[in-house]
């Protein structure tokens, strides 16, 4: 199975299966963490994908939902959650915050550390082999 345009439905099926893999192994999280994203502007479906990120499930990796509850809502613009979850391009993400495409609703520190502010040596490993991981199932502009 080759790579898939991020969000589509072909990619979400393929980064279940990767997150069920990545699950036998992911190391602590260095703080419980409930959180909501929505990103919009996505070429699928309606035009807003909805996750979640629950700690306490045993995973720092988002899954579709949506939590009840939570300690923070993450909204992004599209390229900003590309380059957040799959390219790993800071200025992207860091040009979204400053106009407004990127919004935290709720601890911004919390936030923060599942984006790697903080991490343990241990998580910090987890989540470059869990991107790269993402970058292999992910169709990038130019194939």
């Amino acid at each position: 199975m080759g790579p898939h345009p991020f969000l589509s439905p072909e990619w979400v099926d393929a980064a279940l299966t990767l997150r069920e893999e990545l699950a036998a192994s992911p190391p602590a999280p260095g703080r419980r963490a409930r959180v909501n994203l929505v990103v919009t502007g996505t070429p699928f479906g309606d035009g807003e994908f909805r996750a979640c990120v629950d700690t306490d499930a045993g995973s720092p990796l988002p899954v579709p939902g949506r939590l009840e509850d939570p300690d923070a809502t993450v909204q992004m613009d599209y390229p900003a959650a590309l380059a957040a979850f799959v390219t790993d391009d800071p200025d992207t993400v860091a040009h979204s915050f400053l106009t407004g495409d990127l919004r935290v609703d709720g601890d911004l520190a919390l936030v923060l550390t599942l984006f790697g502010e903080g991490m343990t040596d241990e998580q910090a490993a987890f989540a470059r082999h869990a991107q790269a991981r993402l970058q292999s199932i992910t169709l990038l502009d130019g194939g």
